[in-house]
């Protein structure tokens, strides 16, 4: 783009407008092609769904559940729920989408609870707490497992265990949940695109 001179035929010299514009435009054309091509390497780590079982989760955390049936009688059963901080409780609705993430997150004040209300089966993915005072101890991309949330259970994080931001919906319409959550709430991101060069896809 150019200017104009006094009898408003195009000057042969760029505005510093325009100049300041195309500088722009070629930047964005530059980190757009930088993003495609980090896209493009990103190895895919395809995540087997397995069970969640009050053993298999174990490591990550609690399946809430009637660990018990007595016909005789009523029975309680504890959930290992913690917090320090205001308890929070909503109701989440999470549409069917993609099944490839690449963040990961943990919370520090908080032993994360969800229970499912209706909709279709959903996946979460998670890996093991790491040390709560070092913000470098991050799970491989190994360590990273998906799991399938059984529709009449709850689960519960341990404080630290890594976990993907969203569940992933395994046919439509979606699915609702309430969790129980803290306020406020210490929260750590990572990114494994960024960090370890992978995308996680769960069911491969």
């Amino acid at each position: 783009v150019s200017g104009s001179d006094r009898r408003g035929n195009p000057s042969p010299h760029p505005t510093p407008a325009a100049q300041s514009a195309a500088h722009g435009f070629r930047q964005s054309l530059a980190k757009g092609h930088e993003r495609g091509l980090r896209s493009a390497l990103m190895k895919i780590v395809r995540l087997p769904i397995q069970a969640m079982t009050a053993e298999s989760f174990a490591p990550y955390g609690e399946v809430i559940e009637a660990r018990e049936r007595p016909v005789d009688g009523r029975r309680f059963f504890p959930v290992d729920f913690r917090i320090d901080g205001r308890t929070t409780m909503d109701v989440i609705w999470q549409p069917v989408g993609g099944k490839r993430f690449r963040m990961l997150e943990r919370h520090f004040a908080v032993t994360q609870a969800f229970i499912p209300l209706e909709g279709a089966p959903a996946v979460v993915a998670v890996a093991p707490p790491t040390d709560l005072d070092d913000a470098d101890a991050v799970p491989k991309p190994e360590q990273v497992r998906a799991f399938l949330i059984d529709p009449g259970k709850g689960y519960a994080y341990r404080t630290g265990t890594w976990h993907s931001l969203d569940r992933y919906l395994l046919g439509p319409p979606g699915a609702s949940f309430v969790i129980l959550n803290v306020d406020p709430n210490p929260t750590q991101f990572v990114d494994y695109g960024e960090r370890f060069g992978v995308e996680f896809e769960v069911g491969g």
